[in-house]
């Protein structure tokens, strides 16, 4: 069973997550938090997080930052799903250990399948909006 992580402050980004990506096999979870995010981990690490920058109690940045320390969390995918389009935030993503960074507004077939790739590609070392796109091949 993949398990999948959606973080985000604004609703409808959370019901969007979770209509786009529960399917056969896949459970998917959401918090609407930092706070929330980090409550998660107690629980088993989900294979995937779907991280938003700006939440409203923690950065987006120091919840990675906190994932990224918990020993058990080390093999989860963290893919920033943001509005921040700021190159210092995807970079100290990058740096921080996100498998990647998706600016919003995104589409929903080009989301599915970038959490397709993510999830199949276990040597996917960055992935965004960007170089997904151009991918050869």
């Amino acid at each position: 069973m993949v398990r999948i992580l959606v973080v985000d402050d604004d609703p409808f980004v959370l019901m969007f997550g979770d209509a786009l990506l529960q399917q056969p096999g896949r459970t998917v979870m959401t918090a609407a938090s930092g706070a929330d995010a980090l409550g998660f981990l107690a629980r088993p690490a989900p294979d995937l997080v779907l991280l938003d920058v700006g939440l409203p109690d923690l950065s987006g940045l120091e919840v990675l930052r906190v994932m990224r320390g918990a020993a058990a969390w080390d093999r989860t995918r963290i893919l920033m799903l943001t509005a921040s389009h700021d190159l210092d935030d995807i970079v100290k993503a990058r740096q921080g250990g996100a498998s990647g960074y998706v600016c919003k507004p995104v589409q929903p077939d080009t989301l599915a399948a970038m959490v397709a790739d993510i999830l199949e590609q276990e040597d996917l070392v960055w992935l965004d909006d960007y170089t997904r796109a151009r991918r050869p091949g």
